[in-house]
């Protein structure tokens, strides 16, 4: 009876379990089972803010981050031996690689010790942001790069392509450009200098900026004018107004997303640099992990979520039906940022300042305001670049190629720091059979 009585418990925390697998919030009694702990050690956990917890609209009861869970949970499993703490680092985990490029912070990155958010608002431009990250220091002048002139082979490849038929597909477009950059110049571009290196990493900052032009009316690649800034060439490609605002709007947006540390796409980065692959193979590595459906295109989904609301209450009843499901509510609560993102509430504060505000837009920021207070959910910087887009007029589900033009600033720096530590990235599998 004992025995029968042990197994009907065990299926029933298997099937509780199993319930839980797709959820990106737990209730109190999953989040127990979880962590095998009891409620009042999970309550404790709360309150020294190892675990992010939620409110639930017109309900008492609270709903905790998964993603928190996991990791106390893996640091947990990793005091039994060195193989659970190298696992338990693969996953929002303890530090794996040295680098003296990103610090990430509660005030946001750090970029080689300088805070992002306040070189946005000091209106650093993104070419000597992207010049900090690769040579360590700020300039001192303002920083304009030559341009490098369109070819007669690129193009006639820019004219060959086939223009997507989704916005967000410029990130695979980006892959493509990337990868004909680096078979133009042949292999030897994996053993340029220093200066070379970065010589290759502008004019590719430069071309993939044109591609931008597919997602214009125009639906061609767009060659920037001489003098033009990476922010400048954005706008004439998307064939958006140059004001003021738009400009230190975007200009912001890529200064606070060039690097966030050792991010999926930058650790890809590293992973080619690392097997003595040529800078334009371990761009186009970082540039289709960046693509995938929990980063690049998330951005889309966010925007999706936002423009589906036709008013703050709509919005706000539907993120309380995705939480009410234990799912999270597109473009709220980053597992590094508990108590909300900084380049967030940078680009929000823009957003709130700009002129001639449609309905539309006042009516997110009231959703995304109710959210934080009634809920407790922080705003991430996809939402908030979803919302800066939808302000400054961009074409639909250009957020996410903007995110990956941005990134890349960050990548050039983890393959030259990679190539500079020498050391070759292959971490062990364990067999389960």
């Amino acid at each position: 009876m004992l025995l029968q009585a042990k197994s009907a418990l065990n299926r029933f925390f298997m099937n509780q379990q199993a319930s839980s697998i797709s959820k990106d919030y737990l209730s109190a009694q999953e989040a127990v089972l979880l962590l095998g702990v009891r409620m009042q050690t999970l309550y404790a956990y709360v309150s020294r803010g190892w675990i992010h917890s939620i409110a639930q609209s017109g309900r008492k009861d609270r709903l905790y981050a998964r993603a928190d869970i996991e990791k106390l949970k893996a640091r947990s499993l990793a005091r039994s031996g060195h193989g659970a703490v190298a696992a338990s680092a693969m996953h929002w985990g303890e530090p794996i690689i040295p680098t003296t490029i990103t610090q990430i912070t509660s005030e946001g990155p750090l970029y080689r010790g300088q805070l992002a958010t306040q070189l946005a608002r000091s209106h650093v431009s993104f070419e000597e942001v992207a010049e900090l990250l690769w040579n360590g220091t700020l300039a001192t002048v303002s920083v304009r790069w030559p341009r490098y002139v369109q070819t007669d082979s690129l193009r006639k490849f820019a004219t060959s392509i086939v223009v997507p038929t989704a916005n967000d597909q410029l990130m695979e477009l980006f892959s493509i450009f990337t990868m004909w950059l680096g078979l133009s110049r042949g292999y030897a571009a994996g053993h340029l200098d220093s200066q070379d290196t970065l010589a290759v990493a502008r004019e590719l900052i430069q071309t993939l900026t044109g591609c931008f032009g597919y997602a214009s009316q125009r639906r061609t690649f767009y060659q920037l004018r001489k003098g033009q800034s990476i922010a400048e060439g954005l706008l004439g490609a998307l064939e958006v107004e140059e004001t003021t605002a738009n400009l230190e709007g975007l200009n912001a947006a890529l200064v606070v997303l060039a690097d966030h540390e050792l991010s999926p796409s930058s650790f890809a980065a590293r992973i080619a640099a690392s097997s003595g692959a040529t800078l334009h193979s371990c761009l186009a590595a970082a540039v289709c992990t960046n693509s995938g459906a929990q980063i690049g295109r998330l951005y889309s989904e966010v925007e999706r979520f936002l423009t589906r609301g036709a008013s703050s209450k709509t919005l706000f009843r539907r993120a309380s039906e995705l939480q009410a499901r234990g799912l999270a509510v597109p473009g709220f609560g980053h597992p590094l940022y508990p108590r909300g993102d900084p380049r967030a509430r940078l680009l929000l504060d823009l957003i709130r300042k700009r002129e001639g505000r449609s309905k539309s837009l006042d009516a997110v920021e009231r959703f995304v305001a109710d959210s934080q207070d009634r809920l407790g959910l922080y705003p991430r910087q996809e939402l908030a670049l979803g919302l800066l887009g939808i302000a400054m007029g961009l074409p639909k589900n250009t957020s996410g190629a903007l995110f990956t033009l941005a990134r890349t600033a960050g990548w050039v720096a983890h393959v030259r720091e990679q190539r500079l530590a020498g050391t070759f990235l292959r971490p062990r599998a364990k067999f389960v059979g």
